[in-house]
């Protein structure tokens, strides 16, 4: 019996991830977006399928985000470890609200595909008529799940976004063995992460020199996954530094809360939290502005969320630190490279040091090539990547594996 795969996004692109997996069922792996587009304009996967299941590695946009749209012509059930689903409601309704009518479904598909989902944990495996199921952890954010499917004597791993690496908030993910299918996210097979205990250390440093200037250090965070992780760090480090969180990521913190069994160390995590202020008025984030500390805030790339106006108003002794990828265009790649941000179509220059970390929650090369080797796959798809060609060659000519770089519309088979 063959088994294929339909590539429907995150091919030689990131975002938009889609792959409709063909064994005796349809299954869907991953529906999700691309907000940040060359065109401007939000891209989709095509709706033009009719899938049995659907599986959800994790609650990105760019991998859940389109999911409603299902519940346009279908009521299947879609299936992910439990964090998934709550997350994922925070964020579509956030994007529902954001994007409105350029999102290609409303409120009533919303709401059948909440009424649709099913929590299935780590390690436990089920059925989809004679395909079996497992979601192991991926490392990336709570809930985040690397799956591997077995049918018919061959096995298949799609691996969504995951990282090996210990961090404060996860174990890292262990490589799935003896694949015939691995599909593989390609983001940075060409560099490496600095090592983390080193990032951290270099943080910290940051902050004590900043805070003892008589300043704030602002930290743009993405709100899941990156404002829990800088909780921890800082809180393990320093436990008494004034630490002020704002944006979405104080509700995804307490959804991280209510999954403890996702995360590393959920006694300390609580604790970090229970210390640090979630501002909530005007009052606290004035306070927040003032106070020599820290100010962990969405969004990330700097293009929305509270980050702006704390920008504005930190004295001249702070200074703005990232963690996290900015796409080009966006406020935070502007300020990086260029000095000034946009804020109500006007360009302000920003007077405050700017630095650079590199907290990132995906694989680097070297445990993208740890994964490939330990799970000796016969076929390798390469995925959520800009250029994954170029380490399609190279994975051909150095190792001698059977690489394919899809093109969008794409269908390989075992």
């Amino acid at each position: 019996m063959s088994i294929s795969i339909e590539c429907l996004g995150a091919s030689r692109e990131v975002g938009r991830s889609a792959f409709l997996l063909r064994t005796d069922r349809q299954i869907l792996l991953d529906y999700g977006v691309k907000i940040f587009d060359k065109s401007g304009m939000p891209q989709f996967p095509t709706e033009n399928i009719s899938p049995d299941i659907a599986i959800i590695s994790h609650a990105h946009l760019d991998h859940s985000g389109f999911v409603p749209a299902l519940y346009k012509h279908s009521r299947i059930n879609w299936f992910s470890p439990p964090p998934t689903e709550e997350i994922c409601e925070l964020l579509w309704r956030d994007s529902m609200k954001i994007m409105e009518k350029r999102l290609p479904y409303g409120l009533k598909h919303f709401n059948r595909a909440t009424k649709n989902f099913r929590p299935i944990p780590y390690n436990h495996s089920f059925h989809s008529g004679e395909t079996e199921i497992t979601f192991t952890d991926a490392g990336h954010i709570s809930g985040a799940a690397i799956t591997t499917l077995d049918y018919a004597g061959k096995r298949v791993c799609y691996t969504g976004d995951f990282k090996m690496g210990e961090t404060q908030m996860h174990s890292g993910a262990k490589p799935v063995k003896d694949v015939d299918m691995l599909i593989i996210e390609s983001t940075y097979a060409a560099r490496e992460h600095p090592p983390r205990k080193k990032l951290e250390m270099q943080l910290i440093d940051e902050i004590r020199e900043t805070v003892e200037n008589g300043g704030t250090t602002l930290l743009p965070a993405f709100s899941l996954g990156r404002t829990q992780e800088l909780i921890a760090v800082v809180r393990k480090y320093d436990k008494n530094v004034p630490v002020f969180v704002d944006g979405m990521g104080k509700e995804l913190t307490r959804m991280y809360l209510n999954h403890p069994q996702y995360i590393k160390d959920p006694k300390s995590f609580r604790k970090a939290v229970n210390s640090v202020t979630m501002v909530r008025s005007i009052p606290e984030k004035k306070r927040a502005s003032r106070t020599p500390g820290v100010i962990i805030t969405s969004a990330g790339m700097m293009s929305g969320g509270p980050v702006l106006n704390y920008l504005f108003n930190v004295n001249s002794k702070s200074k703005v630190i990232f963690t996290g990828y900015s796409i080009e265009g966006t406020n935070g790649w502007k300020l990086l490279n260029e000095g000034y941000i946009t804020k109500d179509e006007h360009d302000l220059a920003v007077d405050l040091p700017v630095e650079y970390l590199d907290f990132s929650a995906h694989a680097g090369r070297s445990d993208i090539l740890k994964f490939i080797k330990e799970a000796n796959p016969g076929k390798i798809v390469l995925v959520h990547g800009d250029t994954p060609e170029v380490f399609a060659e190279e994975l051909r000519a150095q190792f001698g594996y059977d690489v394919i770089a899809p093109f969008l519309g794409d269908r390989i088979e075992i």
